[in-house]
This record gives structure tokens, C-alpha cells and sequence, in this order.
């Protein structure tokens, strides 16, 4: 067990980080994914936030896990869209 602590420390904080993929309904156009990125890319604790038309790929700042009710506000508050799927990312 000693051996855990230095090897602990030796990761890079990235390696505590959250990372999503969410399929996402009602995308259908640049403006779709424009309307997203305003609403989810902006939210306290994301890192990085890839955008394509039916796809998000979400990861969150080291130590800080993604808050799946704020994404899913972000996402219907941008217009009619949902999240119908998510899985963590590999």
C-alpha cells in the first residue's frame, strides 16, 4: 500500500476528470449545435465541449464530476432538444 501514495500523486489531475458522451434529440442543423454550445460549454465545472449535430462529448474540470441535471437544464433550455442517452466515454 505504500507504493499507492507516490503513484497517486504522480497522476496528472486530468486523470480525475469526467467524461460523458450524451446522444442528443431534436438536432438537426449548425444552429442546433451553435444553440447548445451557447447553453451546455458555458456551465461551472466543464472542461472541454464537443458538439456535433445529435452528440455531446462533455469532460469536466479535474476533481469536479459533470452535474447531469444542470447538462440536461442547459440542453432543453436551448431550444427543443433532449438528451436521450448518455454513456461514460472509453
Amino acid at each position: 500500500m505504500k507504493w499507492l501514495v507516490p503513484v497517486l500523486l504522480a497522476l496528472p489531475l486530468s486523470a480525475f476528470a469526467e467524461t460523458n458522451t450524451y446522444e442528443v434529440s431534436g438536432m438537426t442543423c449548425n444552429s442546433c449545435v451553435k444553440a447548445l454550445k451557447a447553453q451546455v460549454c458555458k456551465l461551472d465545472g466543464i472542461e472541454k465541449c464537443d458538439i456535433t449535430i445529435g452528440k455531446m462529448v462533455l469532460s469536466s474540470k479535474a476533481g469536479t464530476p459533470l452535474n447531469e441535471t444542470k447538462i440536461k437544464e442547459a440542453v432543453a433550455h436551448a431550444g427543443d432538444y433532449k438528451v436521450i442517452d448518455k454513456a461514460p466515454k472509453k
